[in-house]
């Protein structure tokens, strides 16, 4: 398969169960682990130069690839060849510009999975930094002065947009073996306010994980919101399953069906009218 697979890493054990775990992944063109970065343009931009393969896979440690994924990537690809042979970034979940989420994966974090099953792939404003797709010869770079690993697939698929590159969510369904998470860290909001000021004229800018607006009102608003649910409830936050594929398998066997709608209920988080669970 002419893919070339670049993944940061900070933990062996999470990658071995996971990433590493996925059936496929000893058949692409290359495999490059990235260890020790601080930043996503520090691990990537070096990785993507060195790549061998036209098609580039940036994807988290933590995600667990079924059988048959890059096939289906693949299969996507080759359609837009046709259709729009000059795309910029693909992923797998992402947001219109209108606000509306495209894409489905199952997330661990939230319990339950994100977004409906599509057939083709959809145009989007932006996208989750789980998995991103990009050509290596579109010349797209991740931007030095974003410091850390938040918000990085949304600057890449605006500075895509400015070269007038679409960005599409594919078919490819997958397992983000991720932990539950309380509040977003320092190093986040580092990256919005970053994100802010970068793209300024383009606001505001819908992500996956949150608007960037010229007000910080609202973002503070929904930021006190969660601490004060998370304190009243006292959340306990999901952990990492040992094992994605079994929690594929479980999820496959009747848990996840292909019309999703008599399969899944409302995940009771915000942006409820995207999330989904799975039903049990």
């Amino acid at each position: 398969m002419n893919f070339t697979v670049i993944s940061a890493v900070n933990d062996e054990d999470v990658l071995n169960r996971c990433l590493l775990r996925s059936p496929d992944i000893g058949l692409v063109a290359g495999l490059i682990l990235q260890r020790g970065y601080a930043d996503a343009a520090e691990a990537y931009n070096g990785a993507m130069a060195n790549a061998k393969s036209g098609v580039i896979v940036l994807i988290h440690q933590d995600v667990y690839l079924p059988a048959g994924w890059f096939q289906q990537v693949e299969a996507a690809i080759n359609r837009l060849a046709h259709a729009d042979p000059h795309w910029g970034v693909l992923g797998v979940y992402g947001v219109t510009v209108a606000g509306e989420f495209r894409g489905h994966l199952y997330c661990n974090a939230n319990q339950c999975a994100l977004g409906r099953p599509i057939q083709e792939p959809v145009e989007v404003g932006t996208l989750d930094e789980v998995v991103l797709i990009v050509r290596k010869d579109s010349g797209l770079q991740f931007d030095s002065g974003l410091k850390g690993f938040h918000l990085y697939g949304a600057d890449i698929c605006l500075a895509a947009r400015e070269r007038d590159l679409k960005i599409y969510v594919v078919p490819g369904f997958c397992i983000h073996n991720a932990n539950g998470y309380g509040m977003f860290p320092r190093a986040f909001w580092r990256g919005y306010l970053y994100m802010r000021r970068k793209w300024k004229s383009r606001l505001p800018v819908k992500t996956p994980c949150i608007e960037i607006a010229r007000s910080l009102w609202p973002v503070l608003r929904s930021a006190l919101w969660r601490f004060c649910w998370l304190k009243a409830k006292r959340v306990e936050l999901a952990r990492r399953v040992d094992d994605p594929a079994k929690l594929y398998a479980h999820l496959k066997d009747g848990n996840l069906k292909s019309d999703a709608a008599s399969s899944l209920q409302r995940c009771p988080q915000n942006r409820g009218n995207a999330r989904e669970t799975i039903a049990q």
